[in-house]
């Protein structure tokens, strides 16, 4: 399967001066924890939550403090990219290679058209056939104290 068969064409991109606090409120809203940074139609980086969070300072009750920064100044430049032709696992091996949980989808000319997760590539997995799938078993404890079973 190729990323034209799971990629998020529904995707919130943000411009580079939008200021980070916007940007965090607007992931916050959506509930994504990636924004599409895209200059002059073309993607410019990734702001993802961990950008967010590296880049702002904490109070001790636990507000961030954003300063005067933008989502182009906190995002992720130069993000791995794939094309709408590549493979689901190929997808797959960058996120797990690179540790991210999204790739921009891009055209040949470098604008953003769509995004694929690690959500979107989880749904896929689970989408496919039980029956060819091995049967596990497990079972899961809860844990009350470190190294004590419930």
């Amino acid at each position: 399967m190729r990323a034209s068969g799971v990629i998020s064409v529904h995707v919130t991109a943000v411009p580079p001066d939008l200021p980070l606090e916007h940007a965090h409120s607007l992931m916050q809203k959506l509930k994504v924890r990636h924004l599409p940074v895209v200059s002059q139609g073309k993607l410019a980086g990734m702001l993802s939550d961990r950008d967010v969070l590296l880049a702002v300072g904490g109070k001790k009750d636990g507000h961030l403090v954003y300063l005067d920064l933008t989502a182009g100044e906190a995002m992720s430049l130069s993000p791995i990219v794939a094309p709408p032709d590549a493979s689901v696992g190929d997808l797959a091996r960058a996120m797990v290679e690179n540790r991210i949980d999204a790739v921009p989808i891009v055209s040949e000319r470098g604008e953003l058209v769509g995004m694929v997760t690690s959500t979107d590539l989880l749904a896929l997995l689970g989408e496919q056939g039980e029956e060819s799938q091995p049967k596990l078993s497990f079972q899961i404890h809860r844990v009350d104290n470190v190294g004590a079973r419930a």
